[in-house]
């Protein structure tokens, strides 16, 4: 008897990614596309969003959500800039977009763990507390001047490899250890699963999705610093449509909304590919309108196949309980 051909979700990703190079590579004239500094360049525009999306797998993996990363963000990077301006410490204002990070993100953890409410509905309340932060702190806009912040976030190794691909490298190698080689990622796994089989093993639920929503917020605040480092500024709209962009790099990594099933490497491969497709768009000339009309049609596309995948998920399991029950 032959055996199935089992092709992985990260499989098809990175084979997606591939075709979506040669795409861009024969569009765009003159083999542009295929240079490595714009290749590997295609990453600089995305990185932030995948430093986001990473912490994001692990809230999605228990069926949760955060609607309010995009503010959170902006309104770390804009405390960066008020501290830095106040102290003209860069390491004063890091420490102080960090914290706030991780106290944005613990409001959003402690009201998730401690109340029946579900987290999409407290980071949607909390998003436009965050929203109004940034109005409090930056007025219409906020910025971080000329110093090492700059130089680093534009920076690049051997004039090729952005340093904020060495970060994005750096984070994904520890959320994948945490994901894949630890208690916490089991427990991640398990409470997408059945929540409540968990708390009856005598494991506190609770207390681990308040810890996942603070890694949330700071790893939101590192994004904003990276944010400040690439593009200077941050205003008060920045924040606007970031969480429909870092939630589309997770669903399209194979992450199911319903949780238990996904991975932080699925995200990895999904931001390479929404990276080359942001680039290779912005080189063709097309507007972002174009640009958020195909992450809509993405963020559709995958969630309609993991319903369908739901369904055969559950018919299988079904025939199988029928199959045993018979013999």
């Amino acid at each position: 008897m032959k055996k199935k051909l089992h092709i992985s979700n990260n499989m098809i990703l990175f084979v997606i990614l591939i075709l979506l190079i040669i795409l861009f590579g024969v569009l765009i004239p003159d083999g542009i596309f295929f240079n490595p500094s714009v290749l590997i360049g295609t990453t600089s525009d995305i990185a932030y969003l995948g430093i986001m999306a990473l912490p994001m797998t692990f809230i999605i993996l228990t069926a949760g959500i955060d609607l309010s990363v995009g503010f959170l963000m902006t309104a770390s990077a804009m405390v960066f800039s008020k501290v830095f301006t106040m102290t003209e410490s860069l390491t004063v204002g890091i420490i102080a977009a960090l914290a706030a990070g991780m106290l944005f993100g613990f409001l959003n953890g402690i009201l998730v763990a401690k109340t029946k409410i579900h987290s999409w509905l407290v980071s949607l309340g909390t998003m436009y507390i965050f929203q109004s932060v940034t109005w409090f702190i930056g007025g219409s806009h906020s910025y971080a001047p000329g110093n090492a912040l700059i130089d680093f976030g534009t920076g690049k190794i051997a004039g090729i490899i952005p340093n904020q691909l060495i970060i994005l490298l750096i984070c994904f190698l520890i959320f994948e250890l945490l994901d894949t080689k630890s208690t916490l990622g089991r427990y991640l796994h398990a409470i997408g699963h059945n929540e409540s089989a968990v708390i009856y093993s005598g494991v506190n639920a609770k207390m681990i999705q308040c810890l996942i929503f603070v890694m949330m917020g700071v790893m939101c605040a590192l994004a904003g610093l990276m944010f400040l480092g690439k593009s200077w500024e941050v205003n008060q709209t920045t924040g606007l449509n970031m969480n429909i962009e870092v939630i589309t790099l997770v669903v399209l990594g194979g992450t199911s909304v319903a949780g238990g099933v996904g991975s932080v490497r699925g995200t990895f491969i999904a931001t390479l590919i929404i990276g080359v497709l942001k680039k290779g768009l912005a080189l063709m000339g097309m507007s972002g309108d174009v640009y958020n009309f195909i992450l809509g049609a993405v963020l559709i596309v995958a969630l309609i196949a993991f319903a369908y995948l739901e369904v055969r998920k559950r018919l299988a399991s079904r025939e199988m309980a029928v199959k045993n029950m018979n013999e």
